[in-house]
């Protein structure tokens, strides 16, 4: 599906993900920083400007290239399986140094789901031997259950992220992400 507006933060912005993408979506998917914890895919540039438009077309998924604000494509995240009140959350690749474009990410792409989708519940999955995306979910407020087998063979977390949860966490995460610097003598 397409989110036709921009979800605008101060730090990224997210887009819908269009065909003009699909350069830039399968660079970031074959990147070896982000390759040994997604699934492989070896698709060419037609292929995928063809799985955009299908993204496009199905119904509950939402695919959102993440922007810095200097205009530079530089990540992309995900709402999909939208099912009544629940969905599931992914897909999230942010490349840079700023730790603040992927927690601004995230927590924008939670609000349109919990604001925007009226969702209730969004389920993530990590691979259970990626300490970063642990450390860096464990932030929201979700419940982490302990690693099982996929169908892939590999261990993965479950992450349960609840609005309620979620609602108390942004005030927290937005009053350091969007802190106002003092100034000197105050």
């Amino acid at each position: 599906m397409v989110y036709e507006g921009v979800l605008e933060g101060r730090y990224v912005d997210l887009k819908a993900c269009t065909e003009a993408d699909a350069e830039f979506t399968l660079a970031i998917r074959r990147d070896p920083e982000f390759t040994k914890f997604l699934p492989v895919i070896n698709n060419t540039i037609e292929q995928q400007k063809a799985w955009i438009r299908k993204q496009r077309e199905k119904i509950g998924d939402y695919f959102f290239v993440v922007w810095d604000k200097a205009g530079n494509r530089i990540g992309t995240i995900s709402t999909y399986d939208v099912n009544g009140d629940h969905a599931e959350s992914g897909r999230l690749t942010i490349k840079g140094s700023n730790p603040f474009q992927a927690l601004e990410a995230q927590i924008l792409s939670f609000r349109f789901a919990y604001g925007v989708l009226g969702l209730e519940r969004i389920d993530g999955f990590i691979f259970a031997d990626n300490d970063r995306a642990i450390r860096f979910n464990k932030q929201f407020g979700g419940k982490h259950y302990p690693p099982d087998m996929d169908e892939n063979g590999r261990m993965v977390i479950k992450i349960e992220n609840w609005r309620e949860d979620f609602e108390k966490v942004d005030k927290k995460l937005s009053s350091i992400l969007y802190r106002e610097k003092k100034k000197k003598g105050e």
